[in-house]
């Protein structure tokens, strides 16, 4: 009998997992271009950071820091908007700023990576589309190398990730199709996901016969409320582009027929005639 697995992107599994400093600790090593290993984990307190208007449950995070100090923000984004290079920007600020009590010198401030784990894409460039990882430090724009240290910016696509074609080490591509794979319909792990030992914990971790029934409630509640945030960004996207698309129909009104309107604006033929009802007859001077 197979067992069923649930999301590890989902908040309450994406906890169970990473709330374990020996998961979490290997993750960071696989997937992040650190300049030395990280050896030892030790959990901090999450702030929380103003919510993205739309989105209150697309965001999970846990915070941590390392045996020099060097503060972790791991965040798992279901979706995408704008305004979420916002939120990182405030997040890792905050990493930084909470780290000084009062009177402490700035020497004492610890380098912070902002981690996103991104269950969406927002690098839709064609010549990006097999860039999975994205990184970012201050730097200066006539000597690139010339590198302000203490912030830093790691956005993984999950999307964009596909293990036929990556070139990255081993650790690196379990740990990412764990992320990608599990909780499919139609996921079983395999041995190589189980080959490694804490990508078989995290696997384990997922089994649905380790939540009670409260917990299974809870899990179906908030993949329910991400289904309505992701219809409302949809509507959302939807909307501008038909708003955009009228825009440039009014625009033609006075210079095409209504047909030519409908092929160049994208609107249907009815769309444009209802415009043209809406604008009147043309002015005169």
């Amino acid at each position: 009998m197979n067992l069923s697995y649930l999301d590890p992107k989902i908040d309450l599994v994406f906890k169970r997992i990473f709330s374990r400093a020996d998961l979490l600790l290997d993750f960071l090593n696989a997937v992040l271009p650190l300049d030395a290993p990280v050896e030892t984990l030790t959990y901090l307190p999450t702030e929380q950071a103003p919510q993205i208007p739309g989105m209150r449950f697309s965001i999970v995070d846990v915070k941590c820091h390392d045996q020099s100090g060097q503060v972790f923000v791991v965040e798992m984004q279901m979706l995408w908007t704008d305004a979420y290079f916002s939120r990182i920007l405030f997040s890792g600020a905050q990493a930084i700023v909470n780290q000084l009590s009062a009177g402490a010198p700035y020497q004492s401030l610890c380098p912070v990576y902002s981690v996103t784990v991104l269950n969406d894409v927002f690098k839709k460039d064609a010549r990006q589309k097999d860039c999975w990882l994205h990184h970012y430090k201050i730097t200066k724009l006539a000597e690139p190398d010339d590198i302000l240290q203490g912030l830093q910016f790691v956005i993984l696509e999950l999307p964009k990730f596909t293990p036929q074609t990556q070139v990255e080490k081993r650790v690196t591509a379990l740990w990412l199709r764990f992320l990608r794979e599990a909780g499919g319909p139609d996921f079983v792990p395999d041995e190589n996901l189980l080959s490694h030992a804490p990508v078989a914990a995290a696997v384990k971790l997922t089994e649905f016969a380790g939540y009670s029934a409260v917990e299974i409630e809870a899990y179906r509640k908030y993949q329910d409320a991400l289904r309505n945030e992701n219809s409302v960004l949809l509507d959302a996207v939807t909307k501008g582009r038909i708003e955009g698309r009228a825009e440039v129909a009014r625009n033609l009104l006075p210079l095409l027929g209504d047909e030519a309107i409908a092929q160049v604006s994208g609107l249907t033929l009815s769309a444009v005639k209802k415009l043209r009802e809406e604008a009147g007859p043309p002015r005169t001077n």
